[in-house]
């Protein structure tokens, strides 16, 4: 088989690999708890397949391309599946990183991002995010628990409701839940629950506010607060390994299309720095 066969070939599996792993990512309604494991365990898979195969193939078959036309194929497949893979494992450190910060105490209030819910149930993410939040409500001074999500994909029920009946399930006095219901995307869950906290709040000073969410999310959710000009504290919720691959990859690429014109710029610059390299 020719190099050019072989590079063609590659291209293409590295191309099937994200494009397999996007599409599993896109699927947010799953039916069973089993359907949610076997779909990370496939993310997990894919991503590991194109670190230890389609990368090293791919640089394997650096300078062989016999025709022009196939050098830029292999080029382009190169450097887009490098920057993309290098910017997962650089995000997976940073999130590392959020998990290692240390939370501040005397709360006055506690934000609980929604993160979908399940045929109306909290699933396993969620649900670790409402027991960080439970667990740092009993060690401050009882601040109020703002849990904030819509209604969607045609559920029956809100997140917020959901998530404050597991509240109450947690031993949580429903007094001091508030409950903002209207949020469809996290832009609007931080938006919807700073104004439920403003009227709220009677103190002259302001309230001391953390948000809590997974760990994988504290990345976006904070450019958004700081596009909305919050201050605000990201407390990093666990998310149990088993869950994580979708998750991460999901929130990876979400940083990606949230920052997408500074993503192309600087794929432009590494292919034309790639290109100078090999010519």
């Amino acid at each position: 088989m020719s190099s050019n066969v072989v590079i063609l070939l590659t291209s293409l599996l590295t191309l099937l690999t994200w494009a397999i792993a996007i599409y599993l990512i896109l699927i947010r309604r799953f039916q069973n708890q089993a359907a949610i494991l076997k779909y990370n365990f496939w993310t997990a898979f894919l991503m590991w397949a194109n670190l230890v195969v389609c990368l090293p193939v791919l640089f394997y078959l650096g300078g062989k391309p016999a025709f022009w036309w196939c050098r830029q194929i292999w080029l382009l497949a190169t450097v887009t599946d490098l920057l993309a893979t290098a910017g997962l494992i650089i995000f997976i450190a940073v999130i590392w990183t959020f998990r290692m910060q240390k939370v501040p105490n005397d709360l006055d209030y506690l934000i609980v991002l929604g993160a979908g819910l399940n045929n109306g149930k909290v699933p396993p993410v969620l649900a670790a995010r409402l027991d960080y939040a439970v667990k740092l409500c009993r060690s401050n001074r009882q601040p109020q628990i703002i849990v904030s999500g819509g209604y969607v994909h045609n559920d029956h029920v809100s997140e917020a409701q959901a998530m404050g009946e597991y509240l109450l399930k947690q031993g949580i006095e429903s007094n001091q839940i508030m409950y903002e219901d209207r949020a469809m995307n996290t832009w609007q869950n931080l938006q919807n629950c700073m104004e439920l906290i403003a009227a709220d709040w009677p103190g002259p000073s302001a309230p001391q506010i953390i948000v809590v969410t997974s760990s994988f999310h504290v990345l976006r959710a904070r450019s958004y607060a700081c596009q909305l000009g919050l201050n605000v504290f990201f407390a990093a919720a666990p998310t149990s390994w088993r869950y994580q691959p979708l998750t991460v990859v999901r929130d990876y690429l979400g940083n990606i299309r949230d920052h997408r014109y500074i993503a192309i710029i600087l794929l432009i610059c590494e292919l034309i720095v790639a290109e100078i390299l090999f010519i």
